[in-house]
């Protein structure tokens, strides 16, 4: 009876985690393409950019959301390195039988991950130090530092892409022959609207 009480708790609490993961993880890819689209209002010029960033100033949006995002990256993490010891010894037994493509892809999330918390941290810690945000700042700090956001660009969208493909078919929604296509289509729309946005920024930079 014990043992059934147990069991049915480390079920319920798996769920929960499931269910963390899943939520958190789609709120920060929500947040991945609505930065995108922000920070491509440079594609419209210096003025609408800057009435933007002041717009998240004034209500304080962006004072509330780095903290917010910041916890739920942190239980994000907590949510899918629970029980990494179990999962990295199935990928090394899977890997050794099966040589499939999502096995491999668990093994990039996690990699991606890493790299992208570095990336993120370096970014937000040269943002705060040079606030508020504006275009003339945003485009020198990318002239910079323009292989730190091309590197979270990939990263970023590769993570995202690939996670709501792990979710999407872990879920049962969607089969992974159909969520595939769409995904791949969302991530050459993101990866190329941010590679203009970041050239934009370059020129604006080199030639101010």
């Amino acid at each position: 009876m014990l043992d059934e009480r147990v069991l049915g708790r480390t079920i319920r609490t798996d769920l929960y985690l499931d269910l963390a993961e899943l939520f958190s993880g789609l709120f920060l890819v929500g947040f991945l393409w609505t930065h995108m689209l922000f920070v491509a209002a440079i594609l419209w010029g210096e003025v609408p950019y800057n009435t933007l960033a002041a717009f998240l100033d004034r209500y304080y949006l962006s004072y509330t959301g780095i903290p917010l995002l910041g916890l739920i990256a942190a239980v994000h993490v907590f949510a899918v390195t629970r029980r990494f010891p179990q999962q990295y010894r199935v990928f090394w037994r899977h890997l050794r039988t099966l040589n499939h493509p999502d096995t491999w892809t668990w093994f990039f999330q996690l990699i991606t991950a890493f790299g992208i918390t570095v990336l993120v941290l370096i970014h937000v810690w040269l943002v705060l130090t040079n606030w508020p945000i504006t275009a003339a700042k945003s485009a020198e700090r990318i002239v910079s530092y323009w292989w730190l956001y091309l590197s979270l660009l990939f990263l970023g969208e590769y993570h995202a892409s690939f996670g709501l493909y792990r979710q999407f078919v872990k879920w049962g929604w969607i089969s992974r022959h159909r969520i595939g296509p769409v995904l791949k289509l969302f991530t050459l729309l993101i990866v190329g609207l941010g590679l203009v946005t970041l050239w934009v920024f370059l020129r604006m930079g080199r030639e101010g």
